[in-house]
């Protein structure tokens, strides 16, 4: 019985450590993944112009509290947006300074930082 017990963990400790090796491969991929210098620029100037947008609904925002649209949460949502973008915009301009081509994980945090602003209250502000 003990030995069946030992074959059973030895197993499984055998299967996670697959699984274990295959996240590591999907996490080499994804890490070593590059974005053309295009889609690095097309993506930094959908940001800069969603980062306008946003700075005008916080202006809005500061004259107006007590409308429906400019509650805390949304306003801290859009900064916390702007500032992830930023950050990841910032880093892929030396990318595109060069002309080469960019890590896909920080392509991905812009692009993660402008769905969200599109999806904010700063966008829905700018629709009115």
């Amino acid at each position: 019985m003990r030995k069946i017990l030992v074959i059973i963990a030895l197993a499984v400790s055998l299967g996670a450590c697959a699984q274990l090796q295959k996240l590591e491969q999907a996490y080499t991929f994804v890490s070593g993944s590059t974005v053309p210098p295009q889609a690095v620029v097309v993506a930094a100037n959908t940001f800069d112009g969603l980062q306008g947008t946003a700075t005008q609904y916080l202006i809005y925002c500061k004259a107006n509290l007590s409308q429906p649209i400019c509650v805390a949460t949304n306003r801290r949502n859009v900064i916390r947006y702007v500032r992830a973008g930023r950050a990841a915009r910032n880093q892929l301009e030396s990318y595109i300074a060069q002309g080469a081509s960019a890590p896909a994980t920080i392509y991905n945090t812009l692009i993660a930082a402008i769905s969200s602003l599109q999806a904010s209250a700063a966008n829905a502000g700018a629709s009115r």
